[in-house]
């Protein structure tokens, strides 16, 4: 995932960021186009909250922790998970057909981290949580290819806005803590202003599946 465009206040240099979580590789790609929401959701966060290495260099003690955050976890059954990737992969291939759905493809959190679960590199690592509109992401990534930061982790949360405007998929960062602190009043002012979500078109295939969704919004506890 690329960096934020934007050069944080205060740092000299534009930093590099941790990359995407890979993908299943399979040529469907239904569980990531409909994951892609929110693994960019977080991933955008990861990227925004964690700053740069100037940031983190000069304050790492108090924005990672020497040990992992003990996120939830969500495990369907053996059934449960079958239903959901059905129903998943139906809407998937209605969508690949170039057809309209019968009905919209609504996930709950609990669905969402189901999936997420599957997926190794996010297990343990990724949690995410819809409320009143509202999505929260919780995340706690090794630090290890910063420089300083073997043996530390990235322990965040923050909570979004999603919406699509004119087919394009708009992910706005209201509050973010790292490590249980609050990020500083200039660094929040700067992820505010980007669209969080705008480099998920600059991979093609993602573009491609994310260019046939009408609408993507969150209602209540749920994303449709």
């Amino acid at each position: 995932m690329s960096a934020v465009d934007q050069q944080m206040p205060g740092m000299e240099a534009e930093p590099q960021y941790p990359a995407a979580p890979p993908t299943s590789g399979t040529s469907r790609g239904c569980l990531w186009g409909c994951l892609a929401l929110v693994l960019f959701v977080v991933g955008g966060f990861v990227c925004a909250g964690v700053g740069g290495y100037f940031f983190l260099s000069n304050q790492i003690a108090k924005y990672t922790s020497d040990t992992p955050a003990d996120l939830p976890s969500v495990n369907y059954d053996k059934e449960e998970l079958a239903e959901l990737e059905t129903r998943v992969e139906s809407f998937q291939d209605t969508i690949d057909r170039g057809e309209t759905p019968e009905r919209d493809l609504v996930l709950s959190a609990d669905d969402i981290n189901a999936l997420i679960g599957k997926n190794e590199d996010l297990r343990g690592k990724v949690f995410v949580k819809i409320d009143d509109g509202q999505v929260e992401g919780d995340v706690s990534f090794p630090m290890d290819p910063f420089p300083g930061g073997k043996g530390r982790f990235f322990n965040g949360s923050a909570t979004f806005d999603v919406s699509m405007e004119d087919g394009v998929l708009i992910v706005i960062a209201n509050e973010a803590s790292v490590n249980g602190e609050p990020l500083p009043a200039p660094v929040m002012e700067g992820i505010r202003s980007e669209n969080l979500a705008k480099d998920l078109y600059k991979d093609p295939e993602n573009a491609k599946i994310m260019r046939r969704f009408e609408d993507i919004r969150i209602e209540g506890d749920t994303v449709i």
